[in-house]
């Protein structure tokens, strides 16, 4: 009779258990679905029996975050009052921290309350976590033009969160200006408390201030950020000496006032190291008149400026003369170089430009010269040198 009764016992253990898993996999399962869970994300077709089914569940597992965070969503769509939605919010925040749809509903919540601080810090929460890391990036990004949440974002930022890297890179919010100028008060902030910004911590940041023509603040903030970079010229790396000394990776992915390189077919272009500086190598086969390497000036607008060019020697003075050299203004054209006097012994040749530059921080380019009869030319230049004295 015993082993009956126990064996009556483990089944009916067995079942409960059995009946409890298949509860919770449909609730795993209903509460998963895309967007539904998410109060971010409106015009969801969501078939009516799913609020029936959360509530049937909670019914039986209160405590279910996931489903009452479902509930919650779906109720949200639709007239929710006031006292209702604090309620669901309050109770879903008591159940912690394990789900990930139900944190991002609480970020969405806390910023339609004004609090972005609370925001910050569940998007940290997440982000540790290694839990849509995207997402949450594109939303913290917005949240920079709160300034409390500003300043807790530099905190966090300054720990050196391994979320960081993907936060500097995303671009996606920095085309909207006021989210730009966000970005560079915080970028301005961090530097002022003497944090350490990186190549990679600004490349995405410096990319959008020149885009949206703000190459002011871009020079400021990376100077800021390399007081040993900033050398007073005109063009930042005259000598090829900084280029010279990046990495394969970084010169992959140069900053705006840094030298730009298109080699491609037809064109060999290369900066090579040459004792305490750099040199620039170009081969092209004489075909079209393309762009052969560009970099951004600190010219100002009104400037006519004189160009020097230093070559390797009589070779690379000859092969000169199939290449030409500008400055650019996006949307208003080009001012180009001409020749001023024949150049010495010293295989310098120098410059004027034709007028004034349209501009501030116009773009100096290197262009091929159109050739009579397509023909190779190479030069080797040692230095690129602007002046306005």
């Amino acid at each position: 009779m015993a082993r009956i009764i126990a064996s009556g016992l483990f089944f009916v253990a067995l079942l409960a258990f059995t009946l409890f898993a298949f509860a919770q996999q449909r609730a795993e399962r209903i509460a998963a679905q895309p967007g539904w869970a998410l109060t971010a994300i409106e015009n969801v077709d969501i078939p009516p029996a799913t609020a029936a089914q959360a509530r049937s569940i909670l019914a039986r597992r209160p405590l279910n975050q996931p489903v009452l965070n479902l509930l919650f969503a779906v109720e949200s769509r639709g007239d929710l009052d006031p006292a209702r939605r604090e309620t669901f919010i309050d109770t879903i925040k008591a159940l912690g921290w394990r789900d990930t749809p139900s944190q991002q509903n609480l970020i969405v919540e806390t910023l339609r309350d004004g609090d972005p601080r609370e925001a910050v810090m569940r998007a940290d929460a997440l982000l540790r976590r290694g839990k849509l890391t995207s997402n949450i990036v594109a939303v913290l990004a917005q949240i920079e033009v709160y300034p409390q949440a500003a300043d807790l974002l530099i905190e966090r930022l300054d720990k050196q969160p391994a979320w960081r890297r993907h936060y500097f890179a995303y671009a996606g919010a920095l085309g909207n200006p006021a989210l730009l100028d966000a970005r560079i008060q915080l970028l301005d902030k961090m530097l002022a408390k003497g944090m350490t910004l990186s190549r990679s911590d600004l490349k995405t940041s410096l990319d959008a201030m020149v885009r949206a023509g703000r190459q002011g603040e871009a020079v400021r903030i990376a100077m800021a950020a390399n007081p040993s970079g900033s050398a007073g010229t005109l063009i930042y790396d005259p000598d090829f000496s900084r280029f010279a000394a990046l990495t394969s990776r970084d010169r992959d992915n140069v900053l705006p006032f840094e030298w730009s390189l298109a080699s491609r077919p037809g064109i060999s272009v290369m900066i090579v190291p040459r004792s305490d500086a750099g040199q620039l190598q170009i081969r092209w086969n004489g075909m079209g008149a393309p762009v052969i390497a560009h970099t951004m000036t600190m010219l100002r607008e009104g400037a006519q400026p004189r160009l020097e060019v230093r070559v390797e020697g009589v070779d690379a003075l000859n092969g000169l003369d199939s290449f030409g050299f500008s400055l650019a203004c996006r949307g208003k054209g080009a001012v180009a170089f001409e020749r001023s006097r024949a150049p010495g012994k010293d295989h310098v040749v120098r410059f004027d430009a034709a007028a004034p530059v349209m501009c501030d921080y116009p773009e100096f380019a290197i262009v091929g010269r159109p050739q009579a009869a397509d023909r190779d030319a190479a030069t080797a230049i040692d230095s690129i040198r602007l002046s306005t004295t």
